[in-house]
């Protein structure tokens, strides 16, 4: 009896503390993610950045680059980062929210970026966008629940396409739509 009352309060005071990183992991911070922004000629600052899930690298101060830069909502846009070093952290996606002082109903275009040109929307449905094994962000909406889930893609897919992925522990699997480079969407 004695046992399940102390894995109940080690249970309780898990669910009681904030979020860290796993053991050997540092989290990258929107500061990080609005300089590598910055970095690629678009300047936002950490406060417009919305991270979909935690990001993690194996170092604390990782060099970042922009992989990619498209349309998200109406005031937002999604943008693909990775580490550099491709060993010290997977891409992950954040959304971008237009600046309170920006009155002009534009969201910041992607072919202002060095790195990578922003192919128009027609050319996208026929472009496998996720590819079979690589990591994406999966938003789950139901009623009043919005859940970000970090899954494995388990086919490729193009905008548009639903395919089938799995969380990371591989235990549920998903039927989704592409939405975007790495960002798919279900409903519960």
């Amino acid at each position: 009896m004695h046992c399940r009352l102390i894995e109940i309060t080690v249970l309780f005071a898990a669910l009681g503390t904030p979020a860290k990183a796993a053991s050997g992991r540092e989290l990258i911070t929107t500061g990080q993610i609005a300089s590598a922004i910055g970095d690629a000629g678009l300047q936002v600052s950490a406060s417009q950045i919305t991270l979909l899930t935690e990001v993690v690298a194996k170092t604390n101060a990782p060099a970042l680059k922009v992989l990619s830069v498209g349309a998200w909502e109406s005031n937002s846009s999604r943008v693909r980062l990775a580490c550099v070093n491709s060993d010290e952290c997977l891409p992950f996606v954040v959304t971008v929210r237009r600046s309170q002082n920006d009155h002009s109903g534009e969201v910041f275009i992607a072919s202002n970026l060095q790195t990578s040109p922003h192919p128009s929307a027609e050319n996208l449905k026929n472009k496998v966008v996720v590819r079979m094994g690589s990591a994406a962000v999966l938003l789950l909406d139901g009623g009043h629940v919005h859940i970000r889930l970090a899954v494995i893609c388990l086919e490729n897919g193009n905008i548009g396409q639903t395919i089938r992925v799995a969380g990371r522990e591989r235990n549920h699997t998903y039927l989704a739509e592409v939405c975007s480079d790495g960002l798919l969407r279900a409903t519960l």
